[in-house]
C-alpha cells in the first residue's frame, strides 16, 4: 500500500518539525513555503560589506535570537534517528542577558546559580530571597503544567495519554490544576508579591513580552517562562540561529520529504464526506490548490501558516462556520515590534551578545503596545550582538547587531511608511545619546529595517503580530485554536498561534503534536 500523502503549508519550524515526525513515520510529506528560505520567522539576512565585496558577509537572523529547552529538538532529531550534537553544536550564553537603565545601573542575568545569586546581592541584596522564592513558583508551575499543556494537545490530555493507566482522580487533578498554576492569577502582581526593586521587577516583567502579553494583563503562569531560561539554559547554535531551520531542511530532505519554494498556497480545498448511518455529513480537507492553479490532493493537510490568515484566505467562509470572521477578529494579536539590521564599521566592546537598554518609564512602553496602540516614545532597545559569541557573522573587525523595539499589532492607527522613518532615528539616536554607542550613525555601512507591516507581508503574520495571538488572557493563554480542527476532518494546524504557543520550542512542540493527531486519524499500516 502506497504511503499516505500529507501537504503542508508553510516552512517555519513548526511546519519542519512535523514534516520530519510523519516521513520517519513513512507518510509521504510535501511542504510547501510562499518564502524563498525555510524557516518562517526564524529567518536570514546575509549582505556583503560595500567596501569589502567578496569578503566575510554581514549575517543576520532576523527572527529569534535565543534557543530555549534545547532538549526538545535533541528528541526531534531523535525521531529521525539523528544525533542533534552532529547537526546543532550550541552554546551555552553567560549572561544570558545584561540590562542596562538610564542612570548608570547594570544587571547581568547570569547563567550559573551561584553567580545569579551573587549578582542579586551585589544588585538588590533585599530581594534575594523574593527571586528564590519566585524562582520557586516558576519551578512549581513548570512541574504541574509541562506535561499537560506543552506536550500534547488539550483533548489528548483531557482522554488520557497512550500507554497511561486509567486514573479515576484524573477529571479532579486537571479541574483543579488551573488553580494550582497560576491561570485566575495576574503576572505582575505576582512579580509585584515576590520583588520590591522596580528594576528587577522590570527585568521579570520581559518574559510576559516574550509571550507577545503584557504583563498587566498576563496570567501568572507565565512565571514558568524565567524558570525555563534559567533553569535549561540560554543557548547560541554555531553559525548563528539559522542553522536551526537549516538542520531541520536536511534532515526533512534526507528522509524524502519534498520541499518547495516560492510557492504560495491559494485555498485549502474541502469537500463533503458522504454521510453514513447515523452520522452527519462532515467536511474534510483534500488537498490545496497554488496560486498558479497547481491541485495537490493529499490524505491530509497540516497549515503552519497563521491560524487567522489561514480561516480568512484559505478557506471558504462556508466552510467554517466554526469560525467566521467575526470570531476570528476576536482572537487578540500577540504584541509586535520594529527591527533594525545594522552591520557596523568597527565594534561596541560594551555590548553584551544580549543586551537590554531600558527605558526611564517602562510601563509607557508596555501602554503603547497593549493599550493605547501607539509607537512608544521611550521604548526598551533590545540589541543583539552575535559576534561576542561567534565572529562569523560579520566581516573582520565588525558588528551585526540586530536591534528591537515595542510596536503594536496593526489596527489601521499607524502609517508605517511614515512612522518607520521616524521611529528609527528615534532609536539610533537614543543609541548614541544615552546607550553608548557613539557615532553609530556614522558607522552604518549595511542597513535593513522590518516594521509590523513587513512581518505581516513576508510571513502573512495577523496584524504584523511577532509572536502570533497574544497571552494578555487565561483563554488566549491556554485555549488557542486547537491543533486539530474539530468540523473539518484532516485539518490540522502548527506554530505560534495554536497550542501550545509561540516561541521556538514551543512551536516545535506543535509538530511533534500535529504529527501524533495525524498518525491517529490516519494510521500507517
Amino acid at each position: 500500500m502506497s504511503a499516505k500523502r500529507i501537504v503542508i503549508i508553510g516552512a517555519g519550524v513548526g511546519g519542519l518539525a512535523a514534516a520530519i515526525r510523519l516521513a520517519a513515520r513513512g507518510f509521504s510529506v510535501q511542504l510547501l513555503e510562499k518564502n524563498e528560505r525555510v524557516g518562517g520567522k526564524l529567518n536570514l539576512w546575509e549582505m556583503p560589506h560595500p567596501h569589502r565585496p567578496s569578503g566575510r558577509p554581514f549575517r543576520f537572523d532576523t527572527g529569534p535570537s535565543l534557543l530555549t529547552l534545547p532538549f526538545v529538538f535533541a528528541d526531534l532529531f531523535a525521531a529521525a534517528g539523528e544525533d542533534v550534537r552532529h547537526w546543532l553544536p550550541i552554546t551555552k550564553l553567560d549572561p544570558i542577558a545584561s540590562f542596562r537603565w538610564q542612570d548608570g545601573s547594570r544587571f547581568d542575568l547570569r547563567a550559573a546559580q551561584n553567580q545569579l545569586e551573587q549578582e542579586l546581592m551585589r544588585f538588590a541584596p533585599t530581594d534575594v530571597a523574593g527571586w528564590k522564592a519566585f524562582a520557586a513558583r516558576g519551578e512549581r508551575i513548570w512541574n504541574l503544567s509541562a506535561e499537560l499543556f506543552l506536550y500534547h494537545a488539550p483533548e489528548q490530555v483531557l482522554r488520557g495519554l497512550p500507554g497511561e493507566s486509567r486514573n479515576p482522580w484524573r477529571g479532579l487533578t486537571l479541574l483543579t490544576t488551573p488553580f494550582r498554576i497560576g491561570m485566575l492569577s495576574n503576572f505582575a502582581r505576582l512579580v509585584h508579591k515576590h520583588l520590591k526593586n522596580q528594576k528587577l521587577r522590570e527585568v521579570l516583567y520581559q518574559y510576559a513580552t516574550y509571550s507577545g502579553a503584557s504583563p498587566f494583563k498576563a496570567p501568572a503562569t507565565l512565571a514558568v517562562i524565567p524558570h525555563a531560561e534559567s533553569y535549561f539554559g540560554g543557548w547560541y547554535p554555531t553559525g548563528g540561529m539559522y542553522r536551526i531551520a537549516e538542520a531541520l531542511r536536511e534532515v526533512a530532505t534526507k528522509l524524502g520529504v519534498t520541499i518547495r519554494t516560492n510557492c504560495p498556497v491559494k485555498q485549502i480545498l474541502i469537500e463533503p464526506t458522504m454521510p453514513s448511518a447515523g452520522r452527519r455529513q462532515t467536511n474534510r480537507a483534500t488537498g490545496v490548490k497554488l496560486h498558479d492553479g497547481t491541485v495537490i490532493r493529499s490524505t491530509a493537510v497540516v497549515a503552519n501558516s497563521d491560524v487567522v490568515y489561514t480561516y480568512q484566505n484559505l478557506i471558504a467562509p462556508e466552510h467554517r462556520p466554526h469560525y467566521p470572521n467575526k470570531k476570528l477578529q476576536q482572537l487578540e494579536p500577540g504584541g509586535s515590534g520594529m527591527v533594525l539590521l545594522l552591520g557596523i564599521d568597527g565594534t561596541y566592546p560594551q555590548l553584551a551578545h544580549h543586551t537590554k537598554f531600558m527605558p526611564a518609564d517602562y510601563k509607557s512602553d508596555l501602554r503603547a503596545m497593549f493599550e493605547t496602540r501607539t509607537v512608544p516614545s521611550d521604548p526598551c532597545i533590545y540589541v543583539c550582538a552575535s559576534t561576542r559569541t561567534d565572529p562569523s557573522q560579520a566581516p573582520d573587525g565588525c558588528e551585526n547587531l540586530f536591534v528591537l523595539c515595542s510596536a503594536p499589532p496593526l489596527d489601521g492607527g499607524l502609517d508605517w511608511a511614515v512612522e518607520g522613518d521616524r521611529y528609527e532615528q528615534q532609536i539610533l539616536r537614543t543609541l548614541e545619546q544615552q546607550c553608548g554607542l557613539s557615532d553609530l550613525r556614522k558607522r552604518i555601512v549595511v542597513k535593513r529595517r522590518m516594521t509590523p507591516a513587513e512581518l505581516q507581508h513576508i510571513y502573512n503574520a495577523n496584524a504584523g503580530s511577532i509572536y502570533g495571538i497574544g497571552s494578555n488572557s487565561r483563554k488566549a493563554a491556554f485555549l488557542r485554536p486547537p491543533n486539530r480542527d474539530k468540523k473539518i476532518a484532516g485539518l490540522y494546524f502548527a506554530g505560534g498561534a495554536t497550542h501550545p504557543g509561540g516561541g521556538l520550542p514551543l512551536v516545535a512542540l506543535s509538530g511533534k503534536i500535529v504529527a501524533e493527531l495525524v498518525e491517529e486519524d490516519f494510521p500507517q499500516k
